[in-house]
């Protein structure tokens, strides 16, 4: 009979566009708004320089030309992928980081939300093995040997899956990315006009990845819509970490008037 009442009434508070304070945030909430902070900066610190940095060694030019380079700078590109690599397992804590905070707002959104955080770091952890392979088949290529040429054969071939599974691992976030952003639209934990922003960039990023698999030739241009939600999400990890997340308005009473 209570369960009843209590199911008419919040059907009449959201009906009448009265919000009600949720469950009071304790300390682990604050604590895992921090971390998250953290490891959003801290993830793209090592993804950053994951991505950017074996396409500056490898250059342009031949195959062979290429493999010069990074057989030259080999150190330097296992550095490279291996900080890629890292990055993809501070999307894990991130995101667990994330579902702790905002679990009590809606669990079974938060859970759906965690479970494709965990998708684009499988997805991605994935492209990086495709990576290192890529990276044997070049240290590989040696002057004088006779297989050089299947080996540049080989090695064209298995340079794509690693851009494909990078951008599909991007979908998995962007979808991620839009639930725990509408919650925290909805809990009010951070500004809502950052939070609402969230959902678009990463609606946004879905639409721009889709199309990036569709139109490879176009990828250089589309991949600039990925821009808005690292920018929002490098706002957010300051916030949460100078600011960290606060508790509702008690209610707030929303009639619209005739």
């Amino acid at each position: 009979m209570n369960s009843g009442i209590r199911a008419l009434s919040t059907t009449y508070e959201e009906n009448m566009g009265i919000e009600t304070q949720g469950n009071p945030i304790d300390d682990t909430q604050r604590f895992y708004a921090k971390l998250a902070g953290f490891m959003y900066l801290l993830n793209y610190a090592t993804s950053v320089f994951g991505a950017i940095a074996p396409g500056v060694i490898r250059g342009t030019g031949t195959l062979a030309e290429q493999s010069q380079r990074i057989i030259a700078s080999e150190g330097l590109y296992r550095t490279a992928l291996t900080s890629m690599a890292i990055g993809w397992v501070l999307i894990v804590f991130l995101a667990f980081s994330l579902y702790v905070v905002l679990e009590p707002v809606n669990r079974r959104l938060a859970q759906l939300a965690l479970f494709l955080e965990l998708c684009q770091a499988s997805v991605g952890a994935v492209s990086v093995v495709f990576s290192f392979l890529v990276l044997g088949i070049y240290t590989g290529m040696r002057p004088g040997s006779i297989q050089n040429d299947q080996l540049q054969a080989l090695a064209q071939i298995l340079e794509r899956p690693p851009g494909s599974g990078f951008t599909i691992s991007m979908m998995f976030l962007a979808a991620g990315s839009t639930i725990f952003f509408y919650l925290f639209y909805r809990s009010r934990y951070i500004p809502r006009p950052l939070a609402a922003w969230g959902v678009f960039s990463s609606v946004l990023m879905m639409i721009v990845s889709v199309a990036m698999l569709i139109f490879p030739d176009y990828t250089r241009t589309l991949q600039y819509g990925w821009g808005p939600l690292g920018l929002t999400e490098v706002g957010t990890a300051l916030w949460l970490m100078i600011v960290g997340i606060r508790q509702p308005a008690v209610r707030t009473l929303e009639i619209a008037h005739a």
